[in-house]
């Protein structure tokens, strides 16, 4: 179960120059495939198809011939091995033709290539992450086993050994300096919502819940397992709603404090989509509710000099990871103290446009020019923390008895002169573009089209405007709505998300990070001050940095108590949103294959 062999390179790389100009047309669709209407329709449009099931689908010519016992292994045939990407036209019948590409005087149409190797890309991300999370797993345990305690860390940094890049280090959590308060326990309309945790639904894991319990996606869910070695076992039993999603928090984020973190996001509605029926040529338009979602605010208060005192009674300085996860280019990484389930899209880009492709020579297929993620699935957040999570019952943040919350979380954070500011999105205020890119503005948002930081009080402003152009001018209005009842669903579609959690001092807690040496220490015998610091960080040229441990991705991570099932728990559900991924990616290569029926109806 390591990492994917050498020939899954040849598998991103073949794809990838298939479909360079059109994969930014693929990412609205791909981002709207988060539906288990969606994927119940695929599945069984295209299995119900004459010979065009997923099992056909898959024997297209430039698809991938999957593993049969561990995963890894994979290898295109030879259609797409053609290193200019051209996809075989040759006539139907004739030797190598691709099946069915006659079929459209049948009501079937043409295979798409290029959507089949785009689902196929997906779902072998898809199946290495689980994979991947099944390794961290256990190198956790193996890590909580070591039991590593300061002392040997800082003798082992005295002897000019290297330290490990990981840790799990249990012991009581503390600070120098004098407590700090939360923030929204100072707020009207939050403060009487404290211990309150109601989480948007995570549509992959939905879409997991469903594969696993619904006898009309077996079909697909069978070609995932035979075709990537990722069982519905392999991923754990998914919760039902109400847990995670939905709790009561025994922390009041009060008492004698040392974190208070707090994340501000705007969810919004996207994928509008109009569907016309071709028999009777009646017009239905669809809008999602608070489907998407981007940070605005992201703020921390942190007493001085915080550190960790072991079971052993050691210490050692712990460096925070920064709040940052508000991003002027595009969608940054969730917050780590929240213990965020994976975004898997969001992640999926960011892995493209990172990392890009490696053919089989070696030639480096350059990917940072695909558009950014400017929105995001909301947050599963499962940190035990967390003390509030609510949603406005409106548009523009308010609660009732307090329309300004915005503005008291920036007048809280203010620096100097100017309070705190928060994060314009124009996409978070807009219907999708209809027939346009997943990053295009529409044309009748007269101003304000540029992502930039303002304050709280302009972004209402602009929120106020967006609503007004958007409920005149949109297109998915009529006939299905009227403009007058798009001004009432706007705070149906459209709320903001606050999300604050706090830890107490001297609280339990169980810490992932990476041991670095803080201060040598002189003389003989004398130890050297150990600090934690984010296993990603870049502390500057280090001899010991070990690739491998980056290319798992571990997070710096504090969980509350001293038991290794709190290490591992937050982890269940990242397999499980990778494998509805996977689900959804085994759909649309059958749906592609199939020539996409039911999308013109």
């Amino acid at each position: 179960s390591g990492p994917i062999p050498h020939r899954a390179g040849i598998v991103r790389y073949r794809i990838v120059l298939v479909i360079p100009m059109k994969w930014v047309v693929f990412l609205p669709i791909a981002s709207a495939l988060k539906s288990t209407d969606l994927l119940q329709r695929w599945s069984m449009s295209s299995m119900s198809l004459p010979k065009m099931g997923i099992e056909e689908a898959l024997k297209l010519r430039g698809q991938v011939e999957f593993p049969d016992q561990r995963f890894g292994g994979f290898h295109l045939m030879e259609s797409l091995q053609e290193d200019h990407g051209t996809v075989p036209t040759t006539a139907p019948g004739s030797p190598g033709a691709l099946p069915y590409s006659n079929v459209r005087s049948n009501g079937i149409g043409h295979p798409d290539p290029i959507g089949m190797s785009a689902g196929v890309l997906v779902l072998v991300y898809a199946a290495y992450s689980v994979y991947r999370y099944r390794r961290e797993a256990n190198r956790i345990i193996s890590l909580f086993e070591a039991n590593t305690q300061i002392k040997e860390l800082s003798e082992s940094a005295a002897r000019g050994e290297p330290l490990p890049n990981i840790v799990v280090i249990r012991g009581h959590i503390g600070a120098d300096g004098g407590d700090i308060c939360t923030v929204s326990t100072g707020i009207d309309g939050l403060r009487e919502r404290v211990g309150e945790i109601e989480q948007p639904k995570n549509a992959w894991i939905e879409i997991a819940r469903q594969a696993k319990s619904d006898p009309q996606l077996r079909g697909v869910a069978d070609a995932v397992v035979q075709r990537t070695g990722v069982d519905a076992d392999d991923v754990p039993e998914v919760p039902e709603p109400g847990d995670p999603y939905a709790r009561q928090s025994n922390n009041r984020g009060e008492g004698s404090l040392v974190v208070a973190e707090i994340l501000v996001a705007r969810i919004c509605a996207k994928h509008q989509s109009i569907r016309r029926e071709k028999t009777t040529k009646r017009v239905t338009i669809k809008r999602p509710r608070r489907n998407e979602s981007y940070n605005c605010f992201h703020g921390r208060r942190v007493s001085e000099r915080l550190h960790l005192i072991d079971l052993d009674g050691n210490r050692c300085d712990i460096e925070l990871p920064p709040a940052d996860a508000v991003g002027l280019a595009g969608v940054s990484d969730p917050p780590p103290l929240f213990l965020p389930v994976s975004d898997v899209w969001t992640e999926f880009t960011h892995y493209l446009r990172r990392d890009g492709v490696t053919g089989p020579s070696g030639r480096r297929q350059r990917l940072d020019d695909l558009p950014p993620m400017r929105l995001s699935d909301p947050y599963t957040l499962l940190s035990e923390f967390i003390f509030l999570d609510v949603q406005s019952p409106g548009d523009l943040g308010g609660f009732p008895g307090n329309p300004s919350v915005l503005e008291n979380i920036g007048e809280a954070f203010r620096n100097g002169p100017t309070p705190a500011n928060f994060l314009w999105e124009p996409r978070g205020f807009y219907d999708s573009v209809r027939g346009g890119g997943y990053d295009d503005v529409p044309s009748y948002a007269s101003k304000h089209r540029k992502t930039e930081m303002v304050t709280a009080r302009e972004l209402l402003e602009r929120a106020q405007v967006a609503a007004k152009e958007n409920a005149r001018y949109t297109p998915h209005c009529e006939p299905t709505f009227t403009r007058l009842e798009l001004e009432q669903r706007r705070d149906e579609e459209n709320c903001f998300r606050y999300t604050e959690l706090a830890i107490p001092r001297g609280t339990p807690v169980t810490i992932l990070a990476r041991p670095m040496v803080a201060q040598a220490g002189t003389g003989e015998g004398a130890d050297c001050n150990i600090r934690l610091v984010s296993p990603g960080c870049d502390e500057g040229p280090d001899p010991y940095v070990d690739a491998k441990n980056l290319k798992d991705r571990f997070r710096f991570r504090i969980l509350k108590g001293h038991q290794v099932e709190n290490l591992l728990r937050h982890r269940e559900l990242n397999p499980t949103a990778y494998y509805g991924l996977a689900m959804v990616a085994m759909a649309f290569i059958g749906w592609a294959a199939s020539g996409y029926p039911g999308l013109g109806a």
